[in-house]
């Protein structure tokens, strides 16, 4: 009797599942038009789904989302050849204040040949880091898409700040204007 009960509601979950996959065969098999995709895989790019950053440092960046307390963002585009250096989270303290900032995500990537490198702050940087790309440029800076608000595109570098009033630096040496705007439209959050 447990037997049937148990098979019983075996059939009854597999099909509420098949209901709410829209009838849809299980993960894995195939069907005329060829494989299914694993369920519970959203393909990248979709909401909810974890960007494939560049240079194999998805899992690096997870990390420091893990201890930031705000959204961290990761390149999916960096020219052919760069390699990740570091990724890291620095705790920073709140000027006049014994309690800690929100801190920053640090991340460099290199590439020898030919040689370039690029340097992403994001969260509370230092105010040097963010002098240094404004006084890159001879001229006025360009605007430039960076995950769905904007930026300015300096000579060595982008300058943003998010919706939720973070700022965030690419710094680059090394790279074309077209390389850093590339780099800053590729760039996406880590987690929702």
């Amino acid at each position: 009797m447990k037997a049937i009960i148990l098979a019983a509601l075996l059939l009854a979950l597999l099909a509420s599942a098949c209901i709410e996959d829209g009838g849809a065969p299980p993960a894995g098999t195939t069907t005329p038009g060829g494989p299914i995709s694993t369920v519970g895989s959203p393909p990248a790019g979709s909401p909810g789904a974890t960007p494939v950053c560049a240079a194999g440092s998805t899992q690096r960046f997870l990390e420091a989302q893990s201890a930031a307390s705000f959204k961290v963002y990761c390149p999916t585009f960096l020219p052919a050849g760069f390699a990740l250096e570091d990724v890291r989270f620095e705790q920073t303290p709140q000027s006049g204040t014994p309690v800690p900032g929100p801190g920053a995500v640090i991340a460099t990537f290199r590439r020898d040949s030919p040689q370039a490198s690029v340097r992403l702050v994001q969260g509370r940087p230092a105010l040097s880091d963010i002098t240094d790309v404004r006084t890159s440029s001879g001229g006025q800076p360009a605007d430039t898409a960076y995950d769905g608000f904007e930026g300015s595109l300096f000579d060595k570098g982008v300058l943003a700040r998010s919706p939720d009033g973070f700022t965030h630096i690419i710094s680059a040496d090394g790279l074309t204007a077209d390389d850093l705007q590339q780099i800053a439209a590729g760039m996406q959050a880590v987690a929702p």
